[in-house]
C-alpha cells in the first residue's frame, strides 16, 4: 500500500475533534510517524528531544511510557467515535515481553487495514520459470570475472555514496544548555556545538526550541543545513538573527530581518522572526525560505524571502503579526501558497492571509484605519484575507482574539482562533474551510471556551450562558480580499 495513504490517516487522526484539544498527544503521533521507517532504532531518549526538547534532563523514559499510554487510549476513543469507519486504522503495541516469544517488541507504531493485516509493502510478482542455459567452461569462466569486476565497482561506488550521504551524520534535532547550541544526529550523537557569549533570551526559547531550528537541504546537494533563530538576553535594543550553518556546523551566513522605514519615525527597528518555513524546490526555482518577523514589541510584520544564500529577494508588510506560517498547494497548481495566521491590528481581530510566493510585495491596505498602512512600501496584492469573529469573553477581556495553527490537507484549511490570550493564549475556536475557502466548521474545540465562558458569565448582569447565536456567529468570517462577498461562504459539513 502507498505510503501517502497512511500519511492521510494520521493526517485525519490529527485534524479530528478528538484530538483537538491534545495539543501533546498530537505531538507525541507526529513524532511516532515521522520515525515509523526506522523505529527499530527509535530509542526514548530521541522520543524525549522531541517531545520536550526544553525538559530533556528531567524527563525519563518512564514519561514517555506514560504519554504512549494516553496516545493509546485517546486512539481508541478516536476508533470508537469519527474514526469508526476509516479504512486504516493505527495502534501503538505495548513494548513489554510477549507473552509467547519472551522477547521485546520493538515496533512504536503499526498502521492496518480494517482487516486486520498490517501494512506491508506488495512483494515483487515471482518470475516465470525459464529454461536452464547451458553455459561452457570458458563462458562460466568470463562470467565470474566479469561478477567480480562488476562487484569491485559496485563496492566503491557504494562506499562513494555512502561517504556522500552519511558521513557525516545528518543533523536532526538541537538542545540549550546555559549559553551554548549542540546539534545531535537521529541517534542522538553529538555532532557540532556552537557558544554565544551574549547567552539566550529564556523567554524567546521556553515554549519550543524546534520552533526556532529548522533542518533541511537548502542547496539541492543532498546535505542538510541549520536554520537557527538567534535572539540573545536582553534583546530590547537588538533583533534577532537568522544563522545557517552546514551540517558540519560551519557557519554559511547570516540574516537580520526587516529594516527602516518612515513610518517608524526614526524609533530603532529591532525586529524579531517568529516564524520560518522553506518553500520546495521546483524545476524552475531552488528553495526560497519564508521568514516572519515583527516589529518589536507589536506591529508591523514583514514576510521576507530568501535564496539560499541568505540573500532578501522579495518583502510583504502586515499591519499587525503573522505569528504562524505554512505552506501548501491551495488551488492544485502545483505550486505552494504562503499561508499566514495571527493578528490585524487596524480590526482588532484574528486574521488569514494567503500570498503568492512570486508575487510577494508591498504593503496591506487597511480600510478601518488607513493611517496604520505601511504606504512608503507601495500595496501589497494577497491572493485572500480574512478575519475572524470575536467573542462576547474576548471582547469583555481583551483587545483582539489570535488565529494560530494553520494546517493544510489536499487544499482544505484548519486553524484555531485563540479567544483568550493571557496568560497563555488558549480557549480555542476551531475552523475548517474546505478548498476554495468556503467555511466547513466553526465550533469551539473541547471544554476549555465553554468552561472559561461559563465561569465569567456565571454572575452578574452580563451572566448568561453559551448560546446558539453565540456560537453561529463564530461562522461570520469576514473576507476583505479575495473572496467575491463580505463574508465567507458556507460549504458542505466535512464527512
Amino acid at each position: 500500500m502507498n505510503p501517502s495513504t497512511i500519511s492521510e490517516q494520521i493526517e485525519r487522526i490529527l485534524r479530528s475533534q478528538s484530538f483537538a484539544s491534545k495539543s501533546q498527544l498530537r505531538k507525541l503521533l507526529e513524532v511516532l510517524f515521522k520515525h515509523m521507517e526506522e523505529q527499530a532504532a527509535l530509542k526514548p531518549e530521541v522520543v524525549i528531544r522531541e517531545l520536550w526538547p526544553d525538559e530533556v534532563r528531567t524527563k525519563r523514559a518512564a514519561d514517555v511510557a506514560t504519554e504512549m499510554n494516553r496516545l493509546r487510549h485517546a486512539l481508541q476513543t478516536y476508533y470508537e467515535s469519527e474514526g469508526k469507519s476509516d479504512p486504516i486504522t493505527v495502534h501503538l503495541p505495548r513494548r513489554a515481553p510477549g507473552a509467547t516469544a519472551g522477547t521485546q517488541e520493538k515496533r512504536w507504531i503499526v498502521a492496518m487495514p480494517r482487516n486486520g493485516t498490517e501494512i506491508l509493502a506488495a512483494a515483487e510478482p515471482a518470475a516465470t520459470a525459464q529454461p536452464k542455459p547451458r553455459w561452457s567452461g570458458k563462458a562460466i569462466a568470463a562470467a565470474a570475472a566479469a561478477a567480480a569486476a562488476l562487484c569491485v565497482a559496485i563496492g566503491a561506488a557504494t562506499y562513494i555514496a555512502m561517504r556522500v550521504w552519511w558521513i557525516p551524520e545528518r543533523p536532526r534535532y538541537g538542545r540549550i544548555d546555559g549559553s551554548t547550541l549542540t546539534i545531535f544526529d537521529v541517534e542522538g550523537k553529538e555532532l557540532w556545538r556552537k557558544t554565544f557569549p551574549e547567552g539566550f533570551e529564556p523567554g524567546w526559547y521556553t515554549q519550543s526550541l524546534a520552533s526556532r531550528l529548522w533542518f533541511g537541504d537548502l542547496e539541492g546537494k543532498g546535505r542538510t543545513s541549520v536554520l537557527f533563530t538567534y535572539l540573545p538576553v536582553r534583546p530590547e535594543s537588538r533583533s534577532s538573527t537568522l544563522i545557517c550553518y552546514s551540517d558540519r556546523g560551519k557557519e554559511r551566513w547570516r540574516w537580520t530581518p526587516g529594516r527602516e522605514l518612515p513610518e517608524f519615525g526614526g524609533s530603532p527597528a529591532t525586529f524579531r522572526t517568529v516564524a520560518l518555513a522553506v518553500l520546495k524546490a521546483t524545476d524552475k526555482r531552488p528553495p526560497r525560505m519564508v521568514v516572519s518577523s515583527q516589529l518589536y514589541p507589536w506591529w508591523p510584520n514583514q514576510i521576507a524571502l530568501l535564496d539560499s544564500n541568505g540573500k532578501t529577494i522579495a518583502e510583504y508588510w502586515h499591519s499587525g503579526v503573522l505569528s504562524s506560517l505554512a505552506l501548501a498547494d491551495l488551488d492544485g497548481d502545483g505550486k505552494e501558497e504562503i499561508v499566514g495566521t495571527g493578528v490585524a491590528i487596524g480590526y482588532h481581530q484574528a486574521t488569514l492571509a494567503v500570498l503568492d510566493p512570486d508575487k510577494v510585495f508591498g504593503a496591506s491596505v487597511e480600510a478601518a484605519r488607513p493611517d496604520l498602512e505601511m504606504r512608503s512600501v507601495g500595496v501589497g496584492q494577497e491572493r485572500l484575507r480574512l478575519l475572524f469573529p470575536r467573542s462576547d469573553l474576548n471582547k469583555a477581556l481583551f483587545q483582539f482574539n489570535m488565529a494560530a495553527e494553520p494546517t493544510i490537507e489536499h487544499g482544505s484549511i484548519r486553524l484555531t482562533v485563540q479567544e483568550c490570550i493571557t496568560p497563555s493564549p488558549s480557549c480555542p475556536i476551531w475552523y475548517e474551510f474546505e478548498r476554495g475557502f468556503h467555511l466547513v466548521t466553526a465550533y469551539a474545540g473541547g471544554d476549555e471556551f465553554r468552561s472559561a465562558h461559563e465561569r465569567f458569565y456565571q454572575t452578574g448582569k452580563d451572566a448568561h450562558p453559551l448560546s446558539a447565536e453565540e456560537q453561529a456567529a463564530f461562522s461570520r468570517v469576514r473576507c476583505l480580499v479575495g473572496c467575491t462577498s463580505e463574508f465567507v461562504p458556507l460549504g458542505s459539513p466535512a464527512h
